[in-house]
């Protein structure tokens, strides 16, 4: 199946393959129930079709969508398998459903879908998905970032002082600006052998900054022995020190803690989007605490705890959204609209409104790239609708992570991550443009 036409972008999408392709050997027992049987029958289902086997293959995606609450990937299987077996009305409406999404998709480009051509409402269809792909602008520029080769990843603001802080993989550096839009380095380029910085959590508090790092062929002038080692750092905020320092075991495989939240008590959560894997690292505690073991996510990114602090969700890249409890260490879809995308979302931050709470998402694994606003009702159980509010723009490009500051969010636009190669290097052509952080209304509720 073809990812680029189903909603998934290219690059991202073959590191998730990677990582649910290698859960078989990752998670054993009880860990495989721990994630619900999802990539098991997510493997089991692609292996299938690919060895002609369409009934169970089929059999197994309508599992998927229906356990899932509308899965777009398996939406999109659904429709070629069932253009392939001749059910030219199961293609037309798994397809209709994807398109319900807003997600574009461009069946004409896959020769399994010709039989549906001349059936009714094909071409209703085909419209649709096309149409789904047109640029929605509302965001504006904020904060423009002049070095085309900084790679930024997430974003934190503290109230107190108005400043923004700004993470950089391949410069390894932290990004202040102030009130006034004056940038400086807050933690300068591998200063005390930083690693290429991707999250941030402000701990107004104990006035700290955490970030997570990971070493690799992104850093710049990074030394090859370091790479596959990761490790949350913080910074005091008042002069930048480093404070702590707490590195995953290496044990020979390439790892990034990418993603982090902070709870009340100051404890550090942490997902792990190669292994799969999410971590907590206690206020002073010497080692990081695995809540759920390696490959029991496809490909975690943000976790955001909610109200109460007993519960974190998580943005699974290839699953979606997944409800975590961390007193029983479960693991459950995120209830949600069917006609929502939950997957392919990388940044998420939660955002207290008048009556409930809003989720701002950052979806870049799907076409188009989009920044999402889902309703929660009251007590943050599920989501009760969704919205776009800006996508396929050129200023948004490949966005990365978002937060939210009073009515507005800011974005990290035109990231670079397209410009990654397959050897996990940043390309520098003449045609590289700047990423910006971006300013965008957030609805009232």
């Amino acid at each position: 199946m073809c990812f680029a036409d189903s909603g998934f972008g290219v690059r991202r999408a073959l590191a998730v393959l990677v990582c649910v392709a290698a859960i078989a050997a990752l998670v054993p027992g009880q860990a495989r129930a721990a994630a619900e049987r999802f990539y098991d029958r997510l493997r089991s289902a692609r292996a299938l079709a690919a060895e002609g086997d369409l009934a169970a293959a089929r059999e197994l995606f309508v599992t998927l969508d229906r356990e899932e609450g509308g899965h777009p990937s398996s939406l999109w299987s659904l429709a070629r398998i069932d253009a392939i077996r001749g059910d030219g009305e199961g293609a037309v409406r798994a397809l209709d459903a994807f398109a319900g999404m807003g997600l574009a998709g461009f069946p004409a480009r896959d020769s399994s879908f010709a039989v549906l051509n001349g059936f009714p409402r094909y071409e209703t269809v085909l419209l649709r998905l096309a149409k789904n792909a047109a640029p929605l602008a509302n965001a504006s520029v904020a904060h423009p970032l002049d070095d085309a080769g900084l790679l930024p990843e997430d974003l934190a603001y503290d109230l107190r002082t108005r400043t923004l802080y700004v993470s950089s993989i391949h410069r390894r550096k932290v990004i202040a600006i102030d009130s006034t839009g004056t940038q400086r380095d807050f933690v300068g380029p591998a200063q005390n052998g930083v690693w290429g910085v991707y999250g941030l959590a402000l701990d107004a508090t104990r006035n700290l900054l955490w970030g997570s790092m990971a070493a690799g062929p992104l850093c710049e002038n990074g030394d090859p022995a370091d790479s596959g080692r990761t490790a949350l750092v913080c910074w005091d905020l008042a002069s930048g020190t480093e404070r702590r320092r707490v590195e995953l075991p290496r044990d020979g495989a390439s790892h990034v803690l990418g993603d982090i939240t902070l709870g009340e008590d100051g404890t550090v959560y942490a997902t792990e989007s190669l292994g799969g894997a999410l971590y907590a690292l206690r206020p002073d505690a010497a080692a990081l605490d695995t809540l759920a073991a390696p490959g029991s996510f496809g490909s975690p990114q943000s976790p955001v705890v909610l109200p109460g602090g007993d519960r974190l969700i998580v943005a699974d890249f290839p699953r979606g959204l997944v409800q975590f409890d961390l007193a029983t260490r479960s693991m459950a879809t995120f209830p949600k609209p069917r006609s929502m995308a939950a997957t392919g979302i990388d940044g998420l931050t939660l955002v207290p409104r008048p009556g409930g709470y809003g989720l701002l998402g950052v979806q870049n694994g799907t076409r188009p790239r989009r920044i999402l606003w889902l309703s929660l009702d009251g007590t943050a159980e599920r989501v009760l609708g969704w919205k776009v509010l800006e996508q396929a723009t050129p200023a948004l490009g490949e966005p990365t992570h978002a937060i939210a500051v009073g009515d507005e969010a800011l974005i990290i636009g035109n990231s670079g991550w397209e410009r990654v190669n397959d050897r996990d290097e940043l390309e520098m052509g003449p045609g590289a443009t700047p990423p910006a952080i971006l300013r965008i209304q957030l609805p009232a509720k």
